[in-house]
């Protein structure tokens, strides 16, 4: 039996449809962050060891997005500096969504941050 390619179907609507999905999903979790990160610099909490790290890795992603060299200066607690690149990852991806594979990884690995930062597990 031979198959006849349809050249004319949209076989990326499968990943299109998966990547809006998380693209929407990811917001909502953002945006909860945001709050949340801010809450917790205004307590003056503290960050743990899995904090610094997640706070380290959501400054390389944000530096990827944003086209802004690895090297750029922060001021403020650690708290203080999470409440601001969790705004400002919240804020590109408002504008800048993701259209592409990688976005889609960084999509889920955004969310699986965003969901152990609110569960707590960042902070002391």
């Amino acid at each position: 039996m031979t198959m006849k390619t349809n050249t004319e179907l949209d076989t990326m609507m499968f990943f299109d449809d998966a990547l809006e999905g998380e693209h929407t999903c990811l917001l909502t979790k953002l945006a909860d962050a945001v709050s949340e990160t801010r809450t917790a610099a205004d307590q003056e909490m503290e960050l743990n060891e899995v904090g610094e790290a997640g706070l380290l890795r959501l400054t390389e992603i944000w530096c990827a997005m944003s086209g802004i060299p690895a090297v750029i200066i922060f001021e403020g607690s650690q708290t203080e500096l999470l409440a601001n690149v969790v705004a400002q990852i919240y804020a590109h991806l408002l504008q800048h969504p993701f259209h592409d594979p990688v976005g889609l990884a960084v999509c889920v690995e955004l969310r699986y941050m965003t969901d152990a930062l609110m569960l707590g597990e960042w902070f002391e």
